[in-house]
């Protein structure tokens, strides 16, 4: 492949030399986006408006490449109207004056980092770049500049936010806090990642993405995480995973000095007051007695809910009814959502909770060590490559430059042994 390579580079490069030297030969229309140059002693860099070049000989290059370390001589032109040197083959390429490497390096460099570990990707896939090169890849990377466009609230059932340790520099311990939402068909949609950062500075910076949300209700989904109990407020209705509720009412109960052969009843008892399920079917056309029910259900639930609650403080459970306490404002959100609009929400955090093991699971091999920089980036990217990927195609199609202006058909093959 890099024979190829060398060779395409090479007829390209007289291709381009050609049209802007016999410029009488070929028409702007036929030299249009090549011999774009700096203009000579231009503090200001403005671009020169003369196209015509003298051949002024070859100079050597070497790019890294997918295929590995490639080669190969670029024409170096004079500007017959400025007198500036330069090589259209690299401007035509869009490669930067002092680029050692060529995009699609990078972005198969960073699609093996999130697929494997550093020694593998350097051992496995015969990638010529050391420890050292693939760290400044992921670190330099731009992508925490991108992805940030304006996310409608029409468009999601809800949004979940959690938090994981991550091993970092010197064995410290990291917090990666990951922000989703949940479409309306139930994909995974990143809202962001972010390594050592407060709550309240991940809010702000979720509010300026999410829009709509005075017309459109959608509820914020946890599962206890401190700081998190009014996170979007007044953007959203919080509401507490209904799985992690009973299990926290154990510990709460434990702290009491409950054994677990003495709360389960209570426990159960609450997984039976928080499971209520809603009829299928469009909200619209439902009749109100197919609605009754779920409201009849509903009030009973949160009437068993206080109930409880004040057994707990007659029996001295006060962990237990403190937890309780809190709970039951944020236990029946998307019930109440479902009977006021027909918005069916999610209830419970277990997508979230997929989305995290898929994320350690690739952190905690690759990224010991790291700075909150390169984790942050590198969550971004496991999130984005594997639940956006639509999106992740189209960044490195823009990235790369591909305009489909040409096409290389290859027409025979020889194999020489």
């Amino acid at each position: 492949m890099l024979g190829i390579l060398k060779e395409i580079l090479a007829v390209y490069d007289d291709l381009i030399s050609e049209r802007l030297v016999e410029t009488k030969i070929y028409p702007s229309k036929m030299r249009k986006g090549l011999g774009r140059h700096i203009h000579k002693d231009d503090t200001a860099e403005h671009f020169c408006r003369g196209r015509k070049i003298y051949r002024r000989g070859y100079r050597n290059r070497t790019i890294k490449t997918v295929f590995g370390s490639l080669a190969f001589r670029v024409r170096v032109a004079e500007c017959l109207t400025c007198g500036s040197r330069y090589s259209p083959l690299l401007n035509a390429l869009q490669v930067e004056g002092y680029s050692r490497k060529e995009v699609n390096f990078e972005k198969d460099v960073i699609e093996a980092v999130i697929d494997t570990n550093y020694r593998r990707l350097i051992e496995g896939r015969s990638i010529d770049i050391s420890l050292g090169g693939v760290h400044n890849i992921v670190v330099g990377s731009d992508i925490d500049k991108t992805f940030q466009e304006d996310v409608s609230v029409q468009d999601l059932s809800g949004i979940m936010a959690d938090g994981t340790g991550v091993k970092q520099h010197k064995g410290s311990k990291g917090e990666l806090r990951t922000v989703v939402g949940i479409s309306q068909q139930g994909r995974v949609v990143p809202l962001g990642s972010f390594v050592n950062t407060s709550w309240p500075e991940i809010e702000n910076v979720v509010k300026a993405r999410i829009k709509g949300t005075a017309d459109h209700p959608i509820p914020f989904v946890y599962d206890g995480e401190p700081g998190l109990d009014d996170f979007l407020s007044g953007a959203a209705e919080v509401q507490r995973c209904t799985w992690h509720a009973p299990r926290g009412l154990y510990h709460a109960l434990w702290e009491d000095g409950l054994k677990k052969k003495e709360s389960q009843p209570q426990i159960d008892k609450v997984k039976q007051l928080v499971g209520i399920e809603l009829p299928a079917g469009d909200f619209e056309i439902l009749k109100e007695e197919d609605k009754e029910p779920v409201r009849t259900r509903y009030e009973k639930s949160k009437k068993e809910v206080q109930e409880l609650i004040s057994t707990f403080y007659e029996k001295g459970y006060q962990k237990g009814a403190s937890y309780l306490e809190n709970l039951s404002k944020r236990l029946f959100t998307n019930i109440e959502l479902w009977l006021s609009t027909g918005i069916i929400a999610p209830k419970t955090t277990s997508l979230l909770e997929r989305v995290f093991r898929e994320i350690g699971r690739r952190l905690k091999r690759i990224a010991w060590g790291w700075s909150d920089a390169a984790v942050t980036n590198l969550s971004k990217m496991i999130l984005i490559k594997q639940y956006a990927k639509d999106k992740w195609e189209q960044f490195w199609k823009e990235k790369l430059g591909i305009k489909g202006y040409f096409n290389i058909q290859i027409q025979t093959v020889e194999i020489n042994l």
